[in-house]
Parts: C-alpha cells; sequence; structure tokens
C-alpha cells in the first residue's frame, strides 16, 4: 500500500514537470505576480506593502505598493498628502513609475505627497467605498479624483452601493469566492511567479469566475425591481402599457439620479476627512458618442450647483482620441509613455 502510494506520487510529480517544461518551451505564460486583494464588502484593492512584477509581451514592470493599498514611487514621505483615485489609467498600468502621470505630478508638485490608491477594473462605486475605508486614515489635504470610461458602467454592475425604494444609497457587498482569497497566500504568489503552468491554470480560472460573476451581478438593483414589478403587478396588463411604464421609468433613469447620489456621497465623505475634491474627466472618450458616459454631458452644471470642483479635459483630449494608435501601448488599450505625458501636461 505504501508503496503504491510512493509510486503515485512520484509519478504525480513527474507529470507536473514534464507538463511544466512543456509549456515553459511550447506556450509559455507571462509570469505576472499576483497583486489584487479583497478588502470590506468584497471592495478589490492593490495589495499592501509589498512588490509585484507585470509581465505584457516584451514589458516588464515592477509595481511597488504602501499601507494604504496604493502604488509607490520614490518620493519622500509628506505630512501634504494628495489622494489619487481612478482606474488602471490612473494606477498606471504596465508603465514604470516615472512614466506614469501620477508620478510626473508628484515631481512636479514635490511639497506634496500623492498617495496613488487607483485600481484597474475600478468605477465610482469602488473609489467611494475606499474614501469609506481610508480617507479619515490618510487624511489629505485633496482627494483627486480621474474619472474613466467606464465609472459608471461598472459602478450599476458592482453590488458595493445601490439605490434603495426611497431613491437613497445604500451600502451593498460584492460576492468574493473562496479560491479568489486562497490566491492571497503568500506561497502561492511565489508558485505563480515562477510557474508558467501555475500561471495558465490561474488566468483560466479566473477567466471562469469573472464570467460567472458577469453572469449572477445585477446592474442597478432598484432598476431592476421597478421593472420587475412593472411586469409583476398586472398580469391582465397589455404588452404596449408594459412598454409604455418602462420607458417611463427609462426617462426617470435619464436624471442620472445613481451617479449624482455616488458623488455626493463622495464629496461628503472627503468633507469628513477634512479635504477638498478634485474630479478630472480624462476625456480619453468622447462623452457625446458614449452612452457609458452619458452623465458627464450635463454633470457640469450639477457639480457646480454642488460646488464640486471639476476639469474636463474632453477638448483637450480630441487630438488623443483622432490619434488614439500613437497614445496607447500597443497590442492594449491603456495610454503609453506619451499618452500619460500629455495627460500629465494637460494636468498640470
Amino acid at each position: 500500500m505504501n508503496k503504491n502510494l510512493s509510486l503515485f506520487f512520484i509519478s504525480l510529480i513527474i507529470t507536473v514537470i514534464v507538463i511544466e517544461i512543456f509549456f515553459k518551451i511550447f506556450y509559455p505564460q507571462e509570469l505576472t505576480s499576483p497583486f489584487r486583494v479583497y478588502g470590506k464588502d468584497g471592495l478589490l484593492l492593490n495589495v499592501n506593502n509589498n512588490n509585484a512584477y507585470h509581465f505584457f509581451k516584451e514589458r516588464k514592470i515592477k509595481y511597488r505598493f504602501g499601507e494604504y493599498h496604493n502604488r509607490i514611487y520614490n518620493f519622500e514621505k509628506n505630512e501634504k498628502k494628495i489622494l489619487v483615485l481612478g482606474d488602471s489609467f490612473t494606477f498606471g498600468w504596465l508603465l514604470k513609475d516615472e512614466n506614469t502621470y501620477v508620478y510626473k505630478l508628484n515631481k512636479k508638485f514635490s511639497n506634496y505627497y500623492f498617495v496613488n490608491a487607483a485600481a484597474g477594473g475600478w468605477g465610482t462605486s469602488d473609489q467611494l467605498k475606499y474614501l469609506t475605508e481610508f480617507c479619515k486614515i490618510i487624511r489629505p489635504m485633496y482627494t483627486i479624483i480621474f474619472i474613466g470610461v467606464d465609472d459608471f458602467g461598472r459602478s450599476k454592475n458592482s453590488n458595493l452601493f445601490y439605490l434603495d425604494k426611497n431613491g437613497e444609497i445604500k451600502l451593498g457587498k460584492n460576492k468574493v469566492y473562496k479560491i479568489e482569497v486562497l490566491t492571497e497566500n503568500f506561497l502561492y504568489k511565489i508558485a505563480v511567479e515562477n510557474s508558467h503552468l501555475l500561471n495558465f491554470l490561474r488566468k483560466e480560472v479566473f477567466k471562469f469566475i469573472n464570467q460567472k460573476k458577469s453572469n449572477n451581478e445585477t446592474t442597478n438593483k432598484n432598476h431592476k425591481e421597478n421593472y420587475s414589478k412593472i411586469i409583476k403587478s398586472d398580469k391582465i396588463k397589455s404588452t404596449i402599457e408594459v412598454a409604455k411604464e418602462m420607458e417611463k421609468e427609462n426617462k426617470k433613469n435619464k436624471k442620472f439620479k445613481f451617479e449624482k447620489k455616488l458623488f455626493l456621497k463622495i464629496n461628503e465623505e472627503v468633507k469628513k476627512c477634512e479635504s477638498q475634491l478634485i474630479l478630472i474627466n480624462l476625456g480619453w472618450e468622447d462623452y457625446n458618442n458614449n452612452l457609458n458616459l452619458e452623465f458627464l454631458r450635463k454633470a457640469k452644471n450639477f457639480f457646480e450647483a454642488e460646488s464640486i470642483k471639476f476639469i474636463d479635459l474632453i477638448d483637450n483630449m480630441k487630438f488623443v482620441r483622432n490619434n488614439r494608435q500613437d497614445y496607447i501601448i500597443e497590442y492594449d488599450s491603456h495610454p503609453n509613455e506619451l499618452g500619460n505625458q500629455i495627460i500629465f501636461e494637460l494636468v498640470s
């Protein structure tokens, strides 16, 4: 029995080694380090107090992370902090520190310390959740939020915040699978950084999980409940009557109640930590041609009425949008070194 068991494990180890060699020679993987963890209520954060390597094609980038789950640079800490929030564009996806626009801003305004807590895949809901958890700890003088191309769509696909039946914003929770938490283990991180086979399996598993999440996620809970009530409340209603009520519901949603409530709550949280809010629309996409950014078309008046500082780069970035291939990483959609330099110049 013991002999058979030993033979089984030896055979298994040899098989794994052979498969690993096969992957390394014929199907090499980009050995990117895991650098995301789950915080309270399912908020997906960068790791903290750690390093990670990110591979893509010919790029091999080292990220360093600080105590606030923020990407850190070689600047001395300063009590005069500026908290920066955004998505992968602001994080500096696949770029060396010195080539990101946040690094360049920190270098120019060296009397401040920029806390870049931006994270890939974040929307406005994620940024709000981060503020509720960390703003009072960081206590920044200013809080800058860079609005990206899918911030509002991601917020509607998230369960972190939603509107209740009275139209009030409420805290929710994103689902986290147990296997996603297990991958935060230190030994797992080391293994993934060195194994082509494990990296392949990791990508396939997370591809499956993300697909499952996207199939199960609710977009806007209250919005979906209203549609359900319209359809189920009176079974004898004609199709035309139901269609008219749905159209009425659509018009109500055109008032962008959810987006406005998110930003009002963000402004409230920023004030709680005695900071000043600055919103910057990157203008990477033209909101006149993008339904997901429709809110921004009418946002200026709303922000002015609420005394929220809003900087819109939509016109300044027109030449970038018209020549996008010159400003993105090849085979990727993120801003390259030149794209970041343009954003830095416009913002600063």
